[in-house]
């Protein structure tokens, strides 16, 4: 949800302040009558403002431009967590970048435990609250930035805790503690982490293969292997035609086919530099 739409609807939602479910469900179909007909004019806050040019700030090749939007965007709203940590992926080492991240998610987790967002009703759908998205994501990306820069603890960690605070993981944390599980050849939390989830894809089913791969079970490997196949017929080709590990995502992602394998193998760059050699049992039909 954009923020105009949701302060909109906070704000129509306190004006008429329902009494039920029931009523709350009438209401909402008429704010939606109303506010695509263009018919409510509640006034934009400064976080609605700030966005828009976070927005505006997302649709430009220009870095200086972008810059300058952004920093624009956190004088109207200095809370804006996306504009600053944008900002923070511009400084040129990734050190800096990592420290950035740290230090502006340490503010926000403050600010947000002050507004009361840790609250007991709160811990495990963070995603699904409004506030407390950016903070997840934010976590998320800092979670991807620990395993590629080798702070294997500090991302597990990290990982951990965007699994407590959003059960469902919208981010997809699990998928990276999987392949930092399989980086420590701990299988029992791999098995503990797949049951819990039951997902047969790609994800789930790559740090086993190369679990087993790194550990000499080369049978069981390609048991995995071939679990693997049925999902993405293109796995084996992939690495035929010997393509080289991107740290850029594709821009265009879409189950079963190339684009997966791009998005799998750049996530868990961190696992796959640890077995240079996982494309023989991949590709080599004698093994």
């Amino acid at each position: 949800m954009d923020p105009k739409l949701h302060e909109s609807l906070e704000q129509f939602m306190r004006d008429h302040n329902p009494k039920d479910m029931d009523e709350a469900n009438e209401l909402l179909q008429e704010f939606i009558k109303l506010y695509n007909g263009g018919e409510l004019d509640y006034e934009d806050s400064p976080k609605v403002k700030a966005y828009e040019l976070l927005e505006e700030a997302s649709m430009t090749d220009n870095d200086k431009k972008r810059e300058k939007l952004l920093k624009k965007a956190l004088e109207i709203y200095p809370d804006c967590l996306e504009a600053k940590l944008i900002l923070a992926t511009d400084l040129e080492r990734p050190i800096k970048i990592i420290q950035e991240y740290e230090k502006c998610l340490d503010e926000e987790k403050i600010r947000l435990t002050k507004e009361g967002y840790f609250s007991k009703d709160n811990i495990g759908i963070f995603y699904g609250i409004y506030e407390t998205r950016p903070y997840i994501t934010g976590m998320f990306s800092l979670a991807n930035m620990y395993a590629n820069a080798g702070m294997i603890g500090k991302s597990m960690n990290l990982c951990k805790e965007i699994l407590r605070l959003n059960k469902n993981d919208n981010t997809g944390a699990r998928y990276i503690l999987m392949g930092l599980y399989a980086f420590m050849e701990d299988i029992n939390n791999m098995k503990k982490l797949y049951s819990k989830f039951k997902e047969e894809n790609l994800h789930m089913l790559v740090p086993f293969l190369i679990y087993y791969y790194k550990v000499g079970n080369y049978k069981e490997a390609l048991k995995y292997l071939e679990r693997i196949k049925k999902v993405n017929k293109y796995f084996v080709s992939y690495f035929e035609d010997e393509k080289d590990i991107d740290v850029d995502l594709p821009s265009m992602y879409q189950i079963g086919n190339e684009s997966e394998i791009d998005d799998v193998v750049a996530e868990l760059e961190f696992l796959f530099n640890t077995v240079p050699g996982i494309s023989e049992i991949i590709v080599e039909k004698d093994i």
